[in-house]
């Protein structure tokens, strides 16, 4: 029995309901939505050949529904357990690999997810993207491997953040890396606050292009505009261990 054909497809998970940020996914960075920004780099990466948003069956994802409409591919589903929500919206179009991403990263580096598949091509379950500045890189699994977490996962945080499974039981999968470039100016490119908000918005004017962005040139413009980095260099990343308390309230 011959292999299946490889097909990579790309998930981005979105909500409105952020617990630090509310409705940050449509928040204006440019000339558009943050969600577009995401959108354009997962749609530059020459692997990937389908795209799909993983939002919620929560009413407050209505409005983000009704503005993808047209644009792409949506699926929804349970908002606290993502992995089911981001399997089921990838799992109709049979892939072999997946990469997650999420929508409060308007500078993904398209060229960052590309090298991260073709590291997990070398016989990797999962490549992840430690080490890089928080919303360059992403995360990419093997079906296969993804598929096992969906099944298996029962700790609430890997269920909410979809790959701990996946690199937190070490000997079970293949976990690859993909070392970042040193020296960086900045390593928070993520919106999760206000401050990030204002830090993506300061960097997106000083952009001459549209999305999607490239670290090296982030990376220049910071170098080059020192203070910029201060806007949110005390922002603090929440541990994937984690989860949101509305999660256990069930609201």
């Amino acid at each position: 029995m011959s292999e299946s054909p490889e097909r990579v497809v790309g998930v981005i998970q979105a909500r409105m309901g952020s617990s630090r940020l509310p409705g940050k996914v449509l928040a204006q960075i440019g000339d558009r939505p943050l969600i577009e920004w995401t959108i354009a780099a997962m749609q530059a990466v020459p692997s990937i050949t389908d795209l799909v948003i993983a939002t919620t069956d929560d009413p407050s994802d209505d409005r983000l529904v009704a503005f993808l409409a047209g644009k792409v591919a949506v699926h929804r589903g349970p908002v606290f357990d993502v992995l089911t929500r981001c399997w089921d919206a990838v799992a109709p179009y049979r892939p072999t690999i997946v990469v997650r991403e999420t929508a409060d990263n308007p500078f993904v580096d398209p060229t960052v997810i590309e090298r991260q598949i073709a590291r997990l091509r070398e016989g990797f379950d999962y490549v992840g993207c430690s080490g890089w500045p928080l919303g360059i890189a992403g995360e990419v699994a093997t079906a296969e491997a993804l598929g096992r977490a969906v099944r298996e996962a029962q700790d609430p945080a890997e269920r909410e953040h979809v790959m701990p499974f996946l690199y937190a039981h070490p000997g079970r999968f293949r976990v690859g890396t993909l070392t970042p470039p040193k020296g960086l100016a900045h390593n928070r490119y993520t919106v999760d606050t206000d401050a990030d908000l204002e830090f993506a918005r300061a960097i997106a004017v000083r952009l001459e292009h549209e999305p999607p962005a490239h670290l090296a040139e982030i990376d220049e413009i910071v170098r080059s505009t020192p203070y910029l980095a201060s806007i949110n260099a005390t922002v603090a990343q929440k541990p994937w261990q984690q989860v949101d308390d509305r999660a256990a309230k069930g609201s």
